[in-house]
């Protein structure tokens, strides 16, 4: 569904339903108008959270001011049990949170990137780097930690790095 267009970028909100999680995942796409084989993706968690900043009209700025070049955000919705989601795939946080983190990990290796690529028409990306805050930002760092040959680059952002 297009949420709003821009000079520079198109916003479009979307649903995957993930068997992974076992709920429908909202992610905004915030898709450059000159998409190409040289388009840069970047996922974010707690998507949600984008709009206060506002994310849309930054971004349409930075590449209509050639700032940065083409760039595809994928703005993945926290859920309601956001504190098992998020974390690190292979250990739990000392209050033992995070155990749903493997589970959101394979969302976002076999669901989210397969959608965004179907989706946008574009079989490679010239880069794919992941972010987040918070607990967003952990989990970030550790699937493109563990993941190096999808990632090459991880924005962790006032993280919780237990």
């Amino acid at each position: 569904m297009l949420i709003e267009e821009m000079d520079h970028i198109k916003v479009e909100q979307v649903a995957i339903a993930s068997r992974f999680l076992k709920r429908q995942v909202i992610v905004d796409l915030y898709i450059p108008k000159s998409l190409s084989d040289t388009t840069h993706l970047l996922l974010i968690n707690d998507g949600q959270d984008l709009p206060e900043m506002p994310f849309d009209k930054l971004l349409n700025g930075l590449i209509g001011s050639n700032q940065v070049q083409s760039l595809l955000c994928a703005a993945v919705y926290a859920g309601k049990d956001r504190r098992n989601e998020y974390g690190t795939a292979a250990k739990l946080d000392y209050a033992g949170r995070g155990a749903k983190a493997a589970l959101y990990e394979q969302f976002v290796l076999k669901e989210l990137l397969p959608f965004v690529h179907t989706h946008c028409g574009i079989e490679k990306f010239a880069t794919t780097s992941f972010a987040g805050f918070s607990l967003g930002g952990l989990t970030a760092i550790d699937v493109t930690w563990h993941h190096p040959e999808i990632f090459c680059k991880a924005g962790v952002f006032s993280g919780s790095l237990w």
